[in-house]
């Protein structure tokens, strides 16, 4: 005997049921070691990309939960296999494209910097004022905003391991200057209390853009359009930059780098 057309639509309504039960929260985490975007201060995730998103998931009226999952390479992980909804803010690359779909409106812009040692005459406008100089990058470090080309391209550097490496390298003179995501480094020297041996370069030497990354084994996927079309409509209500300082601030009076 064959279904009647009433048990076909009963059929749809109830996995439209299953959907919506499906979809009944998102898991929201960030990078814990990347203020003033995101960090972990022992308790909770903070930041300013925490502070958007969670204000946009409250607007849309899409509950959520904000979990610490661990570093950065587990925070991925769990996007990939589903474990996680949300990722508050990341740079797009293809590769990170085949388990998380992004936002189209970028939450943040992620600068990077000139740093050299404190007293040392470097006058610098723009990055032809490197050349024939000594840089030092992080190993594995992507800048954006053409950085990356025009380093491979015209500039000497040598890849260190870390932050770390790379300004005691510029602290004893084996390079003369240190290349790096601006907030990282700028975090670095603060919780070393090392941050009046050294000097960051004005302007910037990128400013690449971030965007809010959803994995794309989400059972709320069908939410991202709502969300992205009210990020877009928050940030163009607020000062940006005024979150970041905040967050900034907010780090600097108790620097919490928890691993």
């Amino acid at each position: 005997m064959k279904p009647s057309w009433l048990a076909f639509g009963l059929l749809a309504v109830c996995g439209a049921t299953q959907a919506q039960v499906l979809c009944s929260k998102v898991v929201v985490t960030a990078d814990p070691e990347y203020p003033p975007y995101a960090w972990y201060d022992g308790q909770t995730l903070r930041g300013a990309s925490v502070d958007v998103v969670l204000a946009v998931l409250q607007a849309i009226k899409l509950p959520y939960e904000l979990r610490y999952v661990g570093p950065f390479v587990r925070v991925l992980q769990n996007a990939r296999i589903g474990d996680v909804d949300i990722v508050t803010e990341l740079k797009r690359n293809a590769e990170r494209e085949d388990y998380l779909v992004f936002t189209d409106t970028p939450i943040f812009t992620n600068p990077s910097s000139v740093f050299v040692r404190a007293g040392q005459n470097l006058k610098f406008s723009k990055r032809e004022d490197l050349r024939g100089l000594r840089g030092g990058v992080t190993h594995g470090t992507r800048f954006g905003d053409g950085l990356d080309e025009y380093i491979e391209a015209n500039l000497s550097v040598e890849a260190g391991p870390g932050i770390k490496e790379n300004f005691l390298k510029l602290d004893i003179g084996r390079i003369d200057y240190f290349i790096s995501p601006h907030y990282p480094a700028l975090a670095h020297l603060i919780t070393s209390g090392n941050e009046a041996r050294f000097r960051v370069l004005k302007p910037f030497v990128a400013e690449a853009l971030n965007y809010v990354g959803w994995s794309r084994r989400s059972a709320c996927l069908g939410r991202l359009p709502e969300f992205d079309a009210m990020l877009k409509r928050y940030l163009t209500t607020l000062n940006s930059g005024r979150i970041v300082d905040d967050n900034q601030d907010a780090w600097r009076r108790n620097p919490v780098m928890k691993r």
